[in-house]
């Protein structure tokens, strides 16, 4: 189980020009609990992400999912529409009922043990993220939302912390290893 700790004033400013990073391997996010995906877990190969333009698609074996920037009246997108592309037929993917305050942010593509395919989406916030804005959500191949957040954040105040017990968990029994996301850029 996870430690909650307290975030100095300095480190959580940090923390939130981290959030505002750039992506790539430099503004990549760490596993939300490195200490549970197993090291030995081979990591999947994901393709490039392809930028398009308002969002992006991540191609993984056998789908496709797409991340599309809405557009909002005073220009700044807050909110995303997710989309997997499987067999010629693309459907939406409705946001997990606890991240209703937040969006769809990024993706990547992971592999179990045994080969078998599946997405993770990172919610959080946009444009500008927030100190904790870091939940991850394990999807298999067809596009059907295997974890939760429940409840969202845990701890109080100063010492609040994003939820991914459920995400950590699963992945470590899988032996996934919390791949690398590709975040949505404006």
């Amino acid at each position: 189980m996870s430690t909650l700790r307290f975030v100095p004033p300095l480190a959580l400013a940090l923390l939130l020009a981290a959030c505002n990073a750039p992506s790539g391997p430099a503004g990549s996010a760490a596993a939300p609990d490195a200490a549970v995906a197993p090291a030995s877990a081979a990591a999947a190969t994901p393709s490039p992400t392809q930028q398009e333009e308002k969002g992006m698609h991540k191609e993984c074996p056998g789908a496709t999912l797409h991340l599309t920037a809405l557009p909002a009246k005073d220009g700044e997108t807050t909110h995303t529409r997710l989309e997997i592309e499987k067999d010629g037929q693309r459907r939406a993917i409705d946001a997990p009922a606890e991240m209703s305050d937040y969006t769809a942010v990024g993706l990547a593509c992971a592999e179990d043990t045994k080969g078998a395919s599946y997405f993770v989406v990172q919610y959080g916030e946009l444009p500008f993220g927030c100190a904790f804005c870091e939940w991850f959500y394990l999807y298999d191949a067809d596009g059907k939302q295997l974890t939760h957040s429940t409840p969202p954040l845990r701890g109080e105040a100063d010492a609040q912390s994003p939820n991914n017990d459920e995400y950590s968990q699963l992945i470590a029994k899988l032996g996934i290893t919390h791949p690398e996301v590709d975040y949505l850029e404006d």
